[in-house]
């Protein structure tokens, strides 16, 4: 009797459960007499018994009378019996056509869901990773089934079908094995390694911060992928694929312009907006000349270098700029001149993805020399100066892609804290990025002689020459950093 007061996760008393499930009579009486109270509790979709009872169209009347309150009416005549016997099995074979019409529409959307993972397969391969699928794991497992399993019925679509299952199943396991490790006080690091890896994820974690330029990569990554979806169902149409606009950073020295251009490169290739991961970085003197006519075809062949890749040009707004040896003559303007040139001629992908880099002041008064860029140069992103917990996540960084572990008492809050205490923050300003360099090449350093002191000591003391402790940021920020 006390099992009849008991809910399940959905807030539902077991006659909630008779109600809806064409429970007996008998087990319905049974229950109200044991609770009943249950009649008016309703279950966390408020819903009451006699409400679920009424929403089943097939619904006994036996029962709907008692969950009604309502005396039980005389008993039936056989005809009347046939009656409703008849009319409950109009009622169930109009739910079986509605299952069997849904149930076509979702094996066809199903269906045409894994033609398009097939499409997509072949002809935009990284949009898949969207879908949490691997294409070169997909390839793999499409190129390893043999004759025999197509003869046998095992198509294309079911190898699909069945990668997108297991990844699922892994996805779940992981969850639970993180949330398990989570409730130990183990953290991230035992994440499980299934899961499946995104290549341009994980070159955006690299960047530290400019979360404005992560949220444009990834606005464009959307816009990419669903038309290389409508791509995969139709014609393809190159003219609507997508372009990444030409860029304008602005920062102090060391905010990082010149590495998340880097990145990009990489990030736009592999989102097939970019023909190759191609990089090239110049300055004034490689596209200006001592006439307008070599000015004109240095800056061509730069141009043609960096095609279908990214052109970075540093400190853009010396182009501005007249030097002592052209007497007056502003050569830089004429390489400005034939970038826009080549940026309007040129045909769909042939001109390189332009990204114009400066300090603040003096791009501030180029761009507003020359209006004309504004319109070719629509995004212009700002690099603000790193903050300490930016700058230790770097160093963090840094240090580990060299080979280096941090020391359990070294974290990244407490990094952050020393730069924090023993350095200003126009010191920081003028460095930036560049602090994190140091730190590392000083702890380096501090490593060493933590090594020849213990030799010379000759003690049994290991010093990991791979392992960088506290005491060695502390000796670097307070003696190294005047």
């Amino acid at each position: 009797p006390e099992g009849a007061a008991v809910r399940n996760q959905y807030g539902s008393l077991p006659l909630h459960m008779a109600a809806s499930n064409q429970a007996k009579p008998e087990v319905v009486r049974r229950l109200i007499d044991v609770y009943p109270d249950a009649l008016h509790i309703q279950n966390d979709d408020g819903m009451t018994p006699l409400d679920l009872c009424l929403a089943d169209e097939a619904g006994n009347e036996a029962v709907i009378v008692m969950l009604e309150g309502r005396p039980q009416p005389p008993d039936l005549t056989k005809r009347q019996q046939a009656e409703k016997f008849q009319e409950r099995a109009d009622t169930l074979e109009r739910k079986l056509t509605v299952f069997r019409e849904n149930g076509g529409r979702q094996r066809g959307d199903l269906q045409l869901g894994i033609l398009a993972i097939r499409r997509l397969a072949d002809q935009f391969p990284h949009a898949l990773f969207a879908a949490g699928i691997d294409p070169n794991e997909l390839e793999m497992a499409l190129s390893q089934a043999t004759e025999e399993d197509i003869r046998g019925g095992f198509s294309a679509e079911e190898i699909i079908l069945d990668m997108i299952k297991r990844n699922k199943a892994a996805q779940h396991g992981n969850t639970i094995s993180r949330n398990k490790d989570h409730d130990c006080g183990l953290g991230d690091n035992n994440a499980s390694a299934g899961a499946v890896r995104d290549r341009v994820e994980d070159l955006l974690d690299t960047i530290v911060g400019l979360d404005h330029i992560k949220s444009q990569v990834r606005g464009l990554r959307r816009t990419t992928e669903i038309n290389d979806l409508l791509e995969s169902m139709v014609s393809p149409s190159p003219e609507q694929r997508p372009r990444a606009s030409h860029m304008i950073f602005i920062g102090n020295p060391g905010t990082g312009k010149t590495a998340t251009a880097r990145l990009l490169a990489k990030i736009y290739h592999e989102l097939g907006i970019l023909r190759k991961p191609k990089f090239l970085e110049v300055e004034r003197m490689d596209l200006v000349a001592r006439t307008t006519r070599n000015t004109i075809i240095k800056t061509r062949e730069v141009m043609e270098e960096a095609r279908d890749g990214i052109l970075f040009i540093d400190e853009a707004y010396t182009l501005g700029l007249s030097s002592k040896r052209s007497q007056g003559a502003d050569f830089g303007n004429d390489a400005i001149l034939e970038i826009i040139r080549t940026m309007n001629s040129a045909k769909e992908g042939d001109c390189p993805l332009i990204i114009m880099a400066g300090f603040p002041e003096e791009m501030t008064h180029f761009l507003g020399n020359h209006h004309h860029l504004k319109s070719h140069f629509p995004l212009t992103f700002q690099f603000l100066d790193y903050t300490c917990l930016e700058l230790a996540k770097v160093f963090a960084d840094l240090a580990f892609s060299k080979g280096f572990d941090l020391g359990r008492d070294l974290t990244i809050d407490v990094i952050g804290e020393l730069l924090e205490q023993e350095t200003t923050s126009e010191w920081r300003r003028e460095r930036n990025g560049r602090v994190s360099e140091m730190l590392l090449s000083g702890a380096r350093t501090q490593v060493r002689r933590r090594m020849r002191a213990a030799q010379f000591q000759d003690t049994d003391e290991h010093v990991d020459p791979h392992l960088i402790v506290r005491e060695d940021i502390e000796n670097v920020i307070t003696e190294d950093f005047k």
